[in-house]
This record gives C-alpha cells, structure tokens and sequence, in this order.
C-alpha cells in the first residue's frame, strides 16, 4: 500500500504534539508557547481563541515561573490545545511544522468522522482507503473506534436518563421524559437495552460487561452509531439483546410467528 501522508509523513516523528513540547505535568500550557513553536503572532491567535466559546473557557491567565519572577500569562488549558491546532491555518505556520499540522489536522478529521458520523455512512475518510484495500491495523482502527463512537454514545444517553430519573420519582414517566430529551428516541431505546444486557451480564461475571455487548453490536450487525438508526437495523438488533437478555435469565425463546 502506498503512503496516504504527504512526503512520507510518518507516527512519531512528525507528531505536531512533540514539537509543541507540552509538559505532561501542567494542565495549562502558555499561548505564546504555543504560538512560538508554530511561528504564529500571539496576539491574533489570542483573538481566535476568545472568539471561540469552547476555547475561551479553557484560557486562564497563570503565573509563569521564569527570570521576570511569575508575571501572568495566557494559558489555554491543554486538553483544548488539540481542538485549537484544527482551527490553525496551516498556512501561516513554520514550513518546517506546515506538513506536521496538515497530518494531524487530517487525523483529526479522520477521527471525527468515524466517531460522529450516522449509522449506515460509510467508513470512508481522508485517511483511510477504500474497504476491501484496507490493511489488518486499518481494519482494527475501523472497528475500535466504532466501538469507542457506541461507548461514548451510550455514556451520553445514560446521563440523560439518570438525570431524570433523579428528578422523578416514577420510572416510566422518567424513561418517557428522557426519550424526549434525546434528539433521537430511538437511541435511547437502544441505549436502555445495551445497558440491562450490560448489566445482566455483570452480575454474573462481576466485571464490567459493557464493552462486550460493544462489540457484539459491531459484528453481528456493523452497528457503529446510536445516530439515526435504519428501523430495519435497530428491529433487529434489539430482538438480538432482548434474545441474549433472555438467554441470560433462563427464559424459553418465543415460539415463531405462524
């Protein structure tokens, strides 16, 4: 397979986080540092970033240990450092750092989509060739963080479902309220499924059971996203966790439909 990344780009050296050198050890990394490792004017990105709501609230101006005895300085918080680089023109960087940020501008892409896109849309981005010329690690890339999208969905819908619950006292009208809440009903039908099987599941093996019902999603039925489900897709894959549900509680399957 031929390189995808431009110039022969490759994982570490040209990782844009190493050369932006962050220190593991702080939770709030200088702006200007930031700014003079990609040869970018402070002060306009400064702008961008209280133009930005996210971003702006992860600026803080800290104390800087240095031979000017702490003065304060703007930091960005250094979980939103990887959100800021997307936004960066790759353009007005170093050209040294330039194919460094368009590599990982495209990882992130690559990254967003597969974590956000709906159910029934293809793999297919940036980074990745098409299906049938995929590499063993790609295919494993696909189908982790597939995995990763139906966790972080299911973590999304719960809390919307222990937050009414907490306000109601009555579980079906909470159930009710939450699907509501949720732009996609379904989703929480599902939602509510994967977690009895998850939990059923846990009481007998005392782990945590979740990531296997994950997983069983993925390959019975490719299901990579609560988003938007197909009818038919989500029919089916709820008679599976109700079947599996069943199965764990002893309970006879029903007999066919005549």
């Amino acid at each position: 397979m031929t390189d995808r990344s431009p110039a022969g780009a490759s994982f570490p050296r040209d990782d844009i986080l190493a050369l932006l050198e962050l220190d593991p050890n702080q939770a709030y990394t200088p702006l200007a540092q930031l700014c003079a490792a990609l040869g970018l004017e402070p002060a306009a990105e400064e702008r961008r970033a209280r133009g930005n709501a996210t971003l702006a609230a992860g600026l803080r101006a800290l104390p800087l240990d240095d031979e000017r005895g702490g003065r304060p300085v703007l930091c960005l918080r250094s979980d939103l450092v990887p959100l800021w680089l997307t936004g960066v023109d790759a353009g007005q960087v170093r050209p040294e750092a330039r194919a460094r940020l368009e590599l990982f501008q495209r990882e992130a892409a690559s990254l967003l989509w597969q974590s956000f896109r709906p159910q029934g849309f293809g793999p297919e981005d940036a980074l990745l060739p098409p299906r049938h010329e995929q590499s063993p690690a790609e295919a494993a890339y696909v189908t982790a963080v597939g995995i990763a999208s139906l966790a972080r969905h299911q973590m999304l819908v719960e809390r919307h479902l222990s937050a009414v619950r907490s306000a109601d006292d009555s579980q079906q009208a909470a159930l009710n309220a939450a699907h509501a809440r949720v732009d996609d009903p379904q989703a929480a039908l599902l939602a509510q499924t994967v977690r009895r099987v998850a939990l059923t599941l846990a009481e007998r093996s005392r782990r945590n059971e979740y990531g296997g019902v994950y997983s069983g999603l993925y390959r019975q039925f490719g299901i990579t996203s609560y988003r938007r489900m197909p009818p038919a897709r989500l029919h089916e894959a709820l008679e599976w966790l109700e079947r599996w549900h069943g199965d764990l509680l002893g309970e006879p399957e029903p007999p066919p439909d005549i």
